[in-house]
């Protein structure tokens, strides 16, 4: 039996994909091999290779306390959002509130300005009220820029819940609050799951608005990165890069395996069909 050849239109579409993959994985492979350079200065390919960037990496103390901060600054940016974000995209999807394309709006504005424009924006306000370089005004910042992308992906897990489920639990005389966390988020958990993990990357990430309110000392990682290339033009950056770029690539398989493979999507189509 001769196997039939697949159509021309799917071998053009294979060829696309495989050539949009290796454009976005090519610039990772690059810093990667980079970081190995035994030479004093970012150049590609490396001529020899060596661990010298990452001995020089761990020697550097501030990278240390930085990151630290950037991970609890991240956790508590992801908390907040995420319970601000999610009853917001609750309310905006269940009821008919008055104004609620205007208040949709106003939560997914950040998404649109630019971060350095925002950044600016918010380092006149808070020097304007006197709690500029401050904790608070840092995370306030942070909780502004991520909850839109955790109204809009919570957003799109409410608008596929069945509202049936809901109604049934208050009518058998669960509460209101002991229904929402009993019933409606553990159906929609891999949304908020999805959401949280968005926001401690875009929280983790953030440059632009967060280099106006640090304090002396008292940088994120990124920060202290970006200071750090202001001084030297070594390949430790690369190093510390291949770091978070391996972070990354274990925390995607630890949320595909958690998955098993499926979609946000597709867990909430079971769940669904499970409480039915």
């Amino acid at each position: 039996m001769h196997r039939r050849l697949p159509h021309p239109r799917h071998i053009a579409l294979a060829a696309f994909c495989v050539a949009g993959a290796l454009f976005i994985l090519s610039p990772l492979a690059i810093v990667i091999l980079t970081s190995f350079s035994a030479t004093a200065y970012n150049v590609f390919p490396p001529q020899e290779y060596s661990l010298r960037w990452y001995e020089t990496l761990a020697a550097q103390g501030a990278f240390y306390g930085a990151a630290l901060r950037s991970v609890v600054l991240a956790t508590a940016t992801m908390a907040i959002a995420l319970l601000i974000g999610t009853l917001a995209s609750y309310a905006l999807v269940k009821y008919a509130l008055r104004g609620r394309d205007l208040i949709k709006g106003m939560l997914l504005a950040p998404i649109v300005l630019p971060n350095i424009v925002l950044g600016v924006a918010l380092f006149i306000f808070f020097v304007r009220i006197g709690t500029v370089n401050s904790y608070p005004s840092l995370l306030i910042t942070h909780v502004l820029v991520v909850t839109p992308f955790v109204v809009a992906i919570t957003g799109a897990a409410f608008a596929n819940f069945d509202w049936s489920t809901e109604e049934a639990a208050m009518d058998l005389g669960a509460g209101p609050v002991e229904t929402f966390l009993r019933v409606v988020l553990p159906q929609v958990r891999a949304g908020v799951v999805m959401a949280g993990v968005f926001a401690w990357i875009i929280s983790f990430d953030q440059v632009e608005t967060t280099l106006f309110l640090v304090r002396p000392g008292q940088s994120t990682l990124p920060i202290e990165m970006f200071l750090y290339l202001q001084k030297w033009q070594d390949p430790t950056i690369a190093a510390l890069s291949s770091i978070l770029i391996l972070a990354a690539g274990v925390v995607v398989v630890a949320l595909s395996i958690a998955g098993r493979g499926r979609t946000p999507a597709d867990i909430i189509k079971q769940q669904r069909e499970g409480s039915g």
